[in-house]
């Protein structure tokens, strides 16, 4: 069943004002395009007018979302004289344009007219993921005149302009398209979010640390990747003890890509009280990151069993295609996991508005989307991709915040041109 299509108001007909009988009535006439039907009101010198004898007010559906706007003054005064506004309005917001009604001489002062119309959102925003999830592109497109002045918010604070974030604006007509970059997007994963200082970034595990094991058996490497900024340092333990490096420890930090860095600790010539939890602490001036990993060897072997725990060893990233908000997680583990989708504490199961698919593209890696159709505000909050098999239990977490206006309902009327008083011969 197809969706009827909602948009923000334009005028097809640019507003006019003609007179009849004699000029002893005056006619404002305009015709506009909107998505859903929106609400009239006129306004002289900014006190709401009623419809009484003298004045008439009409809305006329002329089809396809086209509607014919009227106000009728009769036995017209010189009292009513002044500035007229017309206001639209709709689920979504309300747009106005103001015109003047002047009987005095040309070369009188004129009350000041108001040019333009309010910024309303004209299509629904939409958020982008690029460079590999590390740029985060915030996208909207307003309609105003004159040019708006847009703020960003994150959390009810004020997003500054900074080395890591940059606002534009860019023109196209009386449409303005808004973004919101965030460059070195610092990743959450199974943890409570990681505060980025504008100087730097807290290290933080963007996964859950790995075990690969050599051909022969003999050693075993454990492998995790993280961010920070500055270069973090990192602490091995195994249990509570530290890990001091030499011996049969090697340990090394390399750097993987701009301001992520792959943190490892190998471990020769295993034994079987190698076995147990390992933990890897990264630090740097803005604080710390913990991942936790255990080694078990098969019984009266060691060897590490034929199995992966499920990891999820990229952030999941979110798109918009049309009206589809698309979630996606990159899933490696083996055999395969059984997986669930969550938003808060509530499962989420397949409808006419949510789709979750798996898709394989390796013998152990797996494409997790779940799609939601026409998403509103309603549908923020903290979402969970929960993956689990024999081996281990993994989730990635997706933080979904709408925050303005819930353009499911519409968009606000928008006038394109200020009405406009256009000079006509009586009409007898």
């Amino acid at each position: 069943m197809g969706v009827a299509e909602e948009f923000a108001p334009s005028f097809l007909k640019k507003p006019q004002l003609r007179q009849e009988d004699d000029g002893n009535r005056l006619i404002f006439e305009c015709q506009l395009l909107s998505s859903p039907k929106p609400e009239i009101e006129w306004y002289r010198s900014d006190n709401l007018l009623t419809e009484n004898e003298r004045t008439k007010f009409k809305i006329q559906p002329i089809g396809d979302n086209k509607f014919t706007v009227i106000l009728e003054l009769d036995d017209v005064i010189e009292t009513d004289a002044g500035l007229y506004k017309v206001k639209a309005k709709n689920k979504a917001g309300e747009v106005s344009a103001s015109i003047n009604l002047n009987f005095r001489p040309a070369d009188e002062p004129k009350e000041k007219q108001i040019d333009g119309f309010a910024p309303t959102f004209a299509k629904r925003p939409a958020i982008r993921q690029e460079d590999d999830g590390k740029r985060l592109l915030f996208e909207c497109q307003v309609n105003a005149d004159p040019v708006p002045t847009v703020s960003w918010f994150h959390n009810g604070n004020s997003v500054k302009e900074s080395s890591r974030h940059k606002t534009t604006v860019q023109k196209d007509g009386h449409s303005y398209f808004a973004s919101l970059e965030i460059k070195n997007v610092t990743p959450q994963f199974d943890s409570d979010e990681a505060p980025v200082p504008e100087d730097g970034i807290k290290p933080t595990f963007t996964e859950r640390p790995v075990i690969r094991q050599s051909e022969d058996g003999g050693n075993v490497t454990f492998e995790c990747r993280c961010v920070g900024d500055p270069k973090p340092t990192v602490t091995w333990y195994h249990g509570q003890e530290e890990i001091k490096e030499g011996g049969r420890y090697i340990m090394s930090l390399s750097l993987d890509q701009k301001l992520y860095y792959m943190a490892r600790l190998e471990i020769s010539s295993v034994m079987s009280s190698d076995q147990g939890e390992y933990r890897a602490r990264a630090t740097n001036q803005h604080g710390e990151g913990l991942a936790t990993i255990n080694l078990s060897f098969e019984s009266g072997s060691k060897k590490i069993p034929d199995g992966k725990s499920p990891r999820f060893p990229k952030k999941p990233t979110i798109r918009q295609d049309d009206d589809i908000l698309i979630m996606e997680c990159i899933l490696e583990a083996h055999p395969v996991p059984d997986v669930t989708w969550h938003c808060a504490d509530k499962k989420i199961e397949d409808s006419k508005r949510a789709k979750m698919s798996r898709k394989s593209i390796s013998k152990e890696m797996y494409v997790l989307t779940l799609e939601i159709l026409n998403p509103t505000t309603d549908d923020g909050g903290n979402y969970r991709c929960n993956a689990v098999n024999m081996y281990g239990e993994s989730n990635a977490n997706i933080a979904l915040n709408f925050q303005g206006v819930n353009d499911v309902n519409g968009f606000a009327p928008s006038f394109i041109e200020k009405p406009r008083i256009i000079p006509t011969s009586p009409v007898h």
